[in-house]
């Protein structure tokens, strides 16, 4: 099983953008704002802060969990799901959105023998990353990676009662920056790796790690390369980030049907 998880703990963070002082109906092409939608009544705070209504925006799936899905995708290659089910609500910034607040996602891979369960909040910031969990252990995901042994492991089990491995340590801990591993990383290079602001190697060389993110768009562009998250893993996110919001505002559990390439 997967876990991915989304926290969020501000105005801001929930989409309550700041609404500049001289918006109005002479300074905004309100019109051409809502062409593709419904019609409605001009409205400044819709226009700045659209993500909060379904009319603009596709909420907390397709806005936040594209994010923490291409990243798993990239490790995992989990593509698009069998079935999504989800759950949720307002129940915290009760002021006039459509969107949830709070959302639940239960996704299947059966041909995987996978489940991956998305859970995501606009009124709580604690950090609950990214884990993969297995049997014999589970790995912790976020600018440092980090491999723990489970208790009850058949594997590590004759290591765990001879305390060569102690559950409550990494066996195994990368940080970014780092030629080596170490047992444990230290409390400053979490400090920093929290904050995203080491880097990385490649090819023997120090990268600052946001360069090549850049690098690799601009490439891209000038070569005709493929960035990491091309048309195809697009493709797979988005039905995917799409299964989940149907399911919620239809309130059923929705399926991929690979052959027709349709969610039913």
């Amino acid at each position: 099983m997967t876990c991915l998880t989304t926290n969020r703990n501000s105005p801001v963070g929930a989409w309550v953008y700041p609404i500049h002082p001289k918006a109005g109906p002479q300074t905004i092409d309100w019109q051409q704002f809502i062409e593709p939608t419904r019609p409605h009544p001009f409205s400044s705070e819709r226009f700045f802060r659209w993500r909060c209504w379904w009319d603009y925006g596709t909420g907390l799936s397709g806005d936040l969990l594209t994010h923490e899905y291409d990243a798993l995708n990239q490790i995992m290659e989990l593509g698009i799901p069998r079935s999504a089910m989800a759950s949720g609500g307002i129940y915290y910034y009760n002021d006039g959105r459509t969107v949830p607040d709070t959302l639940q996602v239960a996704y299947e891979y059966p041909q995987r023998e996978l489940t991956l369960l998305y859970s995501a909040t606009l009124a709580s910031r604690k950090d609950r990353g990214k884990v993969i969990m297995g049997h014999d252990g589970y790995m912790e995901l976020g600018h440092t990676m980090q491999i723990y042994a489970d208790p009850r492991s058949n594997k590590y089990q004759e290591k765990i009662q001879k305390g060569i491995i102690d559950p409550s340590l990494p066996i195994f801990s990368y940080a970014p920056g780092k030629k080596g591993v170490d047992a444990i990383t230290s409390a400053t290079e979490k400090y920093f790796a929290g904050r995203g602001l080491l880097y990385t190697y490649r090819g023997g060389k120090r990268v600052d790690t946001t360069h090549l993110h850049l690098a690799e768009w601009i490439h891209g562009i000038r070569k005709g390369e493929q960035p990491s998250c091309n048309i195809h893993r697009g493709f797979e996110e988005a039905i995917t980030a799409h299964m989940s919001t149907i399911s919620y505002k239809e309130n059923r559990k929705v399926y991929w049907d690979e052959d027709k390439q349709t969610i039913t």
